[in-house]
């Protein structure tokens, strides 16, 4: 619900399934008759549309909670950030999340909040927007129109296979290079790749216990890194420390591990894998997820990865397809 004065009208602004609507209380009326006025149209669409369960913005999160959230190994740390952004719905209806979005950034604006500190919180509602278009709650899909606070980039860092090969050249231990392109050619996470374990049918076998998603799965062994064997022989800290010295050496200061995972999948994207594909081998929960990668690569990356695709198409052997 927003109620607010301009010039000297009272006017109200609501949006009802993502579409918006709003009023004006007229020349020289209260702010009281304006809330009455908005009450009068929201009862109006009600009637009109037949609407029927509402839903609030603290049961989405709640609904997000419980199936979605709990699952993540950094849930504890939700914690914080949601009580943050539940601060601000008081038993808003789902329809009015854009509007809760606005004043969380609002009040950490006039905090002086970091823009990272407030874009999670934003984030959290942007989810829970698209979810709840997914479940029904919502007629639109209205995540998109909460926007986040310029200043925090997205950052979209993919390697080329020869910046890649270049980095894991310049660790001096064996199993850091080996980490570097286990990670670039399958997606797994710095933890994932320090925790995997086991080889089974070809595939690299990654526990529930270690997938951030808390959900097993199995990614397929690169037939171009010959002689892997896991675990590999390297602490969190030593690969942390190789992996510094490294991406200074091959002149690549502003890589991070984890953007070894964002090259696999646009290299995946680039050479014909669907989102769904890429989706499961990442492990990500669900489509919207991976479709952060869908955006345009730039030509040299596109034709590095069709380079890399072509060579381990002729080193692959047959498979039988396991789509099912």
């Amino acid at each position: 619900m927003a109620v607010y004065k301009r010039g000297d009208r009272w006017h109200y602004r609501f949006q009802v399934g993502g579409r918006p609507f709003s009023g004006s209380a007229g020349a020289g009326a209260t702010r009281a008759a304006a809330v009455q006025l908005e009450a009068q149209r929201r009862a109006q669409i009600a009637e009109e549309s037949g609407a029927a369960t509402r839903h609030s913005v603290d049961d989405a999160i709640a609904r997000w909670l419980r199936d979605y959230a709990g699952r993540l190994k950094g849930a504890a740390s939700l914690q914080s950030k949601v009580r943050a952004v539940v601060q601000h719905t008081h038993g808003a209806d789902i329809t009015e999340i854009v509007e809760v979005a606005a004043q969380v950034r609002a009040a950490g604006v006039a905090s002086n909040l970091s823009a990272a500190t407030i874009n999670r919180r934003l984030a959290i509602l942007r989810r829970v927007a698209n979810l709840a278009h997914e479940w029904g709650w919502l007629q639109a899909p209205i995540g998109q129109r909460i926007k986040l606070l310029p200043g925090e980039r997205a950052r979209h860092v993919y390697l080329s296979p020869d910046q890649v090969e270049r980095l894991a050249a310049s660790c001096s231990n064996p199993a850091c290079a080996m980490a570097i392109r286990l990670s670039a050619r399958t997606g797994l996470r710095e933890t994932e790749v320090l925790r995997a374990a086991t080889i089974r049918d070809g595939c690299i076998d990654v526990a529930a216990e270690n997938a951030k998603s808390g959900r097993p799965r199995l990614v397929p062994v690169p037939p171009d890194l010959p002689g892997l064997t896991l675990p590999l022989s390297i602490t969190y800290n030593q690969l942390r420390r190789e992996f510094e010295s490294a991406r200074i050496a091959a002149g690549l200061p502003h890589v991070r591990f984890h953007d070894l995972r964002h090259t696999a999948a646009s290299w995946w994207l680039a050479a014909g894998a669907s989102l769904a594909t890429v989706r499961d081998l990442l492990g990500h929960s669900t489509i919207s997820v991976t479709s952060r990668y869908l955006h345009l690569l730039p030509g040299d990356l596109l034709r590095g990865a069709a380079a890399v695709d072509a060579m381990l198409r002729r080193t692959k052997p047959a498979q039988n397809d396991s789509s099912d």
